[in-house]
């Protein structure tokens, strides 16, 4: 693995555990996701550029993977949050 799969998948770590204590601290509900999909987003990006610079290993894939499952879970049992995710990355 090489500095863009790892730091891909560190983001991805990052970005998970944020969204995971978005739900356990609701009085700092918003920032937290805002950081967590953040996070995720900046880990798919260094995952793509891992892609392009052809780096070896399927860890990279993490982040991008964990991106669209927890957008799809929020989006499923609380379709609203990501109107209110997307309205605090707009501003």
């Amino acid at each position: 693995m090489r500095s863009f799969s790892i730091l891909s998948t560190l983001f991805a770590i990052i970005g998970v555990l944020l969204i995971g204590f978005s739900y356990i601290f609701k009085e700092s509900f918003e920032p937290l996701l805002v950081l967590g999909f953040g996070s995720l987003i900046v880990g798919s990006f260094l995952c793509f550029w891992a892609m392009l610079k052809g780096e070896k290993g399927a860890v990279k894939f993490f982040s991008v993977v964990a991106f669209f499952l927890l957008s799809f879970i929020i989006t499923w049992t609380e379709p609203f949050q990501i109107i209110r995710v997307l309205t605090w990355m707009k501003n």
